[in-house]
């Protein structure tokens, strides 16, 4: 009975988080995007499970493939490109983030991509201090010093160019799903056998 409840507590979250995610729609101005948003993430999250159910079935059966080995490092390494890519969308595709006038579309292209470039290093170098490290104080000290900058990094980036709770909550909204996505795709990239 438990089994069967934490698998419907899962179907449910995977929901939530597909519709909270499928707001993302909103920001390009055409509701009609939310359908689009919602379906992408549903999709990725099929595949996660699909992944994640055969190589729990493999590991049943004893048989090692490396199709399975491909395909999670694929999964991983298209989901990282993702998590790169979602900020230049928002940026260049919504009126979300309130960019200063006369900045030019390669500006933002770069000062986007070496933001989620340093933000994605900084959550992942957290986690190896949390989590892979070591369970020292110190490992995990720094550790969470790292998450704390990596947390007040965006806001305090976007406060330069708009204090506004709408732009410094858009932009943590952006940073969330960029976390999701860098995370997924450590774990589906280093997956350990």
């Amino acid at each position: 009975m438990k089994d069967k409840l934490y698998k419907v507590k899962q179907i449910i979250s995977v929901i939530a988080f597909s519709a909270v995610l499928s707001v993302m729609g909103m920001i390009t101005g055409r509701p009609v995007m939310m359908i689009a948003y919602g379906g992408f993430f549903l999709l990725m999250s099929l595949v996660i499970f699909l992944i994640l159910n055969r190589q729990n079935k493999m590991r049943h059966e004893e048989s090692s493939g490396n199709l399975g080995l491909i395909i999670r490092k694929v999964t991983g390494v298209v989901m990282m490109i993702l998590a790169l890519v979602a900020p230049l969308i928002v940026a260049l595709q919504s009126e979300l983030i309130s960019l200063p006038d006369g900045i030019s579309e390669g500006a933002v292209v770069g000062i986007m991509l070496s933001t989620a470039v340093l933000f994605i290093v900084l959550l992942l170098l957290s986690l190896f201090f949390i989590n892979d490290r070591g369970s020292t104080f110190v490992n995990r000290f720094i550790g969470y010093v790292i998450y704390i900058i990596a947390a007040a990094f965006p806001g305090l980036l976007m406060s330069t160019a708009d204090r506004s709770t709408m732009g410094i909550g858009s932009v943590y909204y952006v940073a969330l799903v960029v976390l999701i996505l860098a995370y997924n795709a450590k774990s589906m990239f280093l997956a350990k056998e």
